[in-house]
């Protein structure tokens, strides 16, 4: 077995996932019986395509297989947290907390499906059940504060946690949205105006303005403050709202471009494509996307999901005047 595997977690890290599954898939059908190992493994591979019906199929036969197998029962929790069954995932990561090795992420499996469904007060005792370190208990504790409107204790936590970790940008952007929930949008858009014309703050401060420039109704100031940050190459994340913006403001010819090198990078983003579809529309270049999406499935034959757009935007390409 272990040649396979070695190949197997090879794929795994080389981004391979359907290649992964594959490699799984044949080991199964070379098992005389189910193999509850391979079985596991499929699933895994599975959750990283974000298939996660036929993930949470693997893993349950993993179960038939093997019901005292721990991994497979984490793993169907994967897979139940990505169809949004968070109670079946919840039930299923708590059955994982007596592992030894599957503990901190039975952990965070529970505190993740807490938070999706709202209870709030269950992930502040579980946290203080189990006493993880600053670091990692500071955004579900942030979170679970601001989710009881206990909103002066969540700052003051994120004052903790960025004491502890300067400039991180999550505890930048959770203290963020806290300010504006107390003090309303304008007095926190005007002191991060001023904290952007720091030099040595990182471009998260000004990814962070630029948010709150577009949120106050002023989509002019925060294109330029995206154009400074695609300048210091700041990341997908600023690009992304650039061209978000771009395409809301009537300048689709400027988006368009963007959104495909965007999609490139992740063409399983299902927001790059819903805003590249329209701005395609809106500018009568349905065909445009229609190429675009040939050579992005050439580029990524395991993304099936772009020939149900290919067909959508053919036929929008034969409703157009």
């Amino acid at each position: 077995m272990t040649g396979p595997y070695d190949e197997f977690r090879q794929l795994l890290q080389q981004k391979r996932f359907r290649d992964a599954a594959l490699l799984a898939e044949r080991q199964i059908l070379q098992s005389p019986s189910p193999d509850a190992f391979w079985l596991t493994q499929q699933a895994l591979a599975l959750l990283r395509t974000e298939d996660y019906g036929p993930a949470l199929e693997s893993a349950r036969k993993a179960l038939a297989a093997e019901p005292s197998n721990q991994y497979a029962v984490v793993t169907a929790a994967d897979a139940l947290l990505g169809l949004q069954k968070h109670e079946e995932a919840l039930a299923c990561y708590q059955e994982c907390l007596g592992s030894p090795r599957l503990a901190a992420r039975a952990r965070k499996g529970v505190l993740e499906s807490l938070s999706r469904l709202k209870r709030w007060e269950q992930m502040l005792a579980r946290l203080a059940e189990w006493a993880p370190p600053e670091e990692e208990s500071a955004p579900w504790k942030v979170k679970a504060l601001a989710g009881l409107k206990r909103t002066e204790e969540a700052i003051a936590e994120c004052r903790a946690w960025l004491a502890k970790m300067p400039d991180h940008p999550p505890a930048l952007w959770a203290m963020t949205e806290l300010e504006v929930e107390r003090d309303g949008i304008e007095p926190v858009l005007e002191r991060m105006g001023r904290m952007v014309r720091i030099p040595s703050l990182p471009p998260v401060y000004r990814e962070m303005y630029a948010s709150l420039c577009r949120r106050a109704g002023r989509p002019e100031e925060a294109l330029k403050e995206y154009e400074k940050l695609e300048a210091q190459g700041a990341g997908s994340r600023a690009s992304r709202q650039q061209a978000f913006l771009l395409a809301k403001t009537g300048k689709e010819r400027e988006a368009i471009p963007l959104l495909e090198e965007l999609l490139r990078a992740d063409p399983r983003d299902i927001y790059l494509h819903s805003s590249y579809e329209a701005a395609c529309r809106r500018v009568g270049e349905p065909e445009r996307a229609i190429n675009f999406y040939q050579t992005l499935l050439s580029l990524h034959p395991e993304a099936k999901g772009l020939y149900g757009r290919i067909k959508a935007m053919h036929r929008a390409l034969e409703r157009a005047p």
